[in-house]
């Protein structure tokens, strides 16, 4: 019987090709990202005078205090907006004010532009009150004893309450690439625990990721390796009394994506994980400020290397005012 060898040959080259396909394709689509999704809000809204940037987002308010939402409603009906699914009563010029409840707790309130159901998420945490703290403890939970305030400054006055988390609020986002149980202190202690958390520091997180993506670092959020601390903490680590990160205003923070390691990636791309990766997110967070246009934002970074207990990272921090160090 004859055989045509080409035949044969461009037949079992045909299958190698079939068969190389079918293996490496679903490994080259594993590592094709979708696209960063910043999670901006889709319209405009104002929270007590303030606008709300992002598609989620946290406030905070102590029992009995009225939130001021407005929405820049044209004509009725343009916007609502609704808490645990029961609709909130908006003015005709599309005004809400919310009075936060007795008990302290989440309450989450979804604003809605009514034509395309656009929504933002609007994460509001009714604080447990800082004067129910008995001997350093709030609930059993241990906080210790704030400072004076450092120069008798507004933004190191001692906190006048506290979010408090049980296990199912951990995995909250409260801003789009950001978990509450993401900033909790290190602490041991057991449920509820308390937390102090800036909305200024998740605003500027969040512009930090948007600036690294655009850079080409994908990555949907960061590691946070520490947020808040206690007082009572931050003392037994030996940390600086006056830490910005006692007032919910800081976070030490690197980028782990590739290979999830709970270290910082190679993120300059030069083949070597080191200090250098984390100078490289340093000087990112340098200029956020200035070249974003953001001075509400403003705030410390520092840079820190590795020692025995983590890897190299970076602080930043929203304390009002500039501070740089641990960069040469």
């Amino acid at each position: 019987m004859f055989i045509n060898r080409l035949s044969v040959k461009r037949h079992v080259l045909l299958l190698i090709a079939i068969a190389v396909t079918s293996v490496c394709a679903p490994l080259l689509q594993a590592k094709e990202s979708p696209a960063f999704d910043p999670g901006l809000a889709p319209f405009s809204v104002m929270v007590d005078k303030k606008p709300l940037r992002a598609s989620t987002n946290m406030r905070t308010v102590m029992p009995g205090k009225t939130v001021s939402i407005q929405f820049t409603q044209q004509k009725l009906g343009e916007y609502s907006a609704s808490l645990g699914g029961q609709n909130l009563k908006l003015s005709a010029a599309g005004h809400l004010a919310w009075t936060a409840p007795a008990k302290p707790g989440y309450y989450p309130i979804r604003l809605v532009r009514n034509k395309d159901k656009a929504q933002i998420a609007l994460q509001m945490f009714v604080l447990r009150p800082a004067n129910q703290i008995v001997n350093g403890k709030l609930n059993g939970y241990q906080i210790g004893s704030y400072p004076s305030a450092l120069k008798g400054l507004e933004t190191y006055q001692p906190p006048k309450g506290y979010i408090e988390v049980t296990p199912e609020l951990e995995n909250l986002f409260v801003s789009p690439h950001f978990k509450l149980g993401q900033f909790l202190c290190k602490q041991q202690g057991g449920y509820p625990k308390y937390l102090l958390l800036h909305t200024g520091l998740l605003e500027k997180l969040e512009l930090l990721l948007r600036t690294v993506n655009a850079k080409g670092i994908r990555t949907d959020s960061f590691v946070v390796m520490s947020g808040y601390r206690t007082p009572y903490y931050n003392k037994a680590i030996g940390n600086v009394t006056n830490s910005r990160h006692i007032y919910g205003g800081a976070a030490d923070i690197f980028i782990d994506v590739n290979p999830v390691n709970d270290y910082m990636d190679d993120i300059n791309h030069d083949g070597a994980v080191n200090i250098k990766d984390a100078e490289y997110l340093y000087t990112v967070a340098d200029k956020l400020v200035s070249h974003s246009k953001h001075p509400e934002l403003m705030g410390g970074v520092g840079l820190y290397d590795k020692n025995s207990a983590h890897g190299p990272f970076v602080h930043v921090d929203v304390r009002g005012t500039p501070a740089r160090w641990g960069h040469k």
